[in-house]
């Protein structure tokens, strides 16, 4: 008993640590020029819904047409449900000579525009920002901590908007988080 209490004890201090080591991410943001746009997929449940339909049209009927027949429904109802599956792949010339590669759902961003990568933890964001970020002279890289600061506040704001809506609430509070989101992610 008294092992499982110390057994106990450790997992909750090992938990409470790694969540509070989580919490304390800070944001960076970066800045680049989008040098290379690529459409791809997302990973598809398409191929085992048609598989799963066929399974429950051979259960329904011992034919070949029910097994068509629940292969297609299975088909159309995966793909319905999965919707749009594209995501796109920028690449972006950093400021500091990085380049970096973030796959994201939005498609309104093209080559040559300047555009402020925002991370923090698991959240990525992308949004489209004035050239006078990407500049390649020595004036783009010197901003004041005021600028920088209100950067920040921008950047935490749109995470902020983002955790709301992944937690969801009242109408009310979403309907709070979409505006911030549309506010300060874009």
């Amino acid at each position: 008993m008294k092992f499982l209490t110390q057994v106990l004890i450790f997992i909750l201090f090992v938990s409470f640590t790694f969540s509070t080591h989580a919490k304390q991410a800070t944001m960076q943001i970066g800045y680049g020029k989008i040098t290379a746009v690529e459409v791809t997929t997302k990973k598809s449940a398409v191929a085992a819904g048609t598989l799963a339909g066929a399974v429950v049209g051979l259960a329904i009927d011992d034919s070949i047409s029910a097994v068509a027949s629940g292969a297609a429904t299975g088909f159309l109802v995966t793909s319905i449900i999965e919707g749009d599956r594209r995501v796109f792949v920028y690449t972006l010339e950093m400021n500091n000579g990085d380049n970096v590669s973030i796959a994201v759902a939005r498609p309104d961003l093209s080559l040559g525009h300047c555009a402020a990568l925002e991370q923090k933890g698991k959240h990525n964001n992308l949004r489209p920002v004035s050239s006078v970020h990407c500049r390649g002279d020595q004036e783009a890289g010197s901003t004041s901590s005021e600028q920088e600061n209100h950067r920040l506040s921008i950047a935490e704001k749109c995470h902020e908007a983002r955790d709301l809506l992944s937690k969801g609430g009242s109408n009310t509070e979403i309907d709070a988080a979409l505006r911030n989101l549309r506010a300060y992610c874009d």
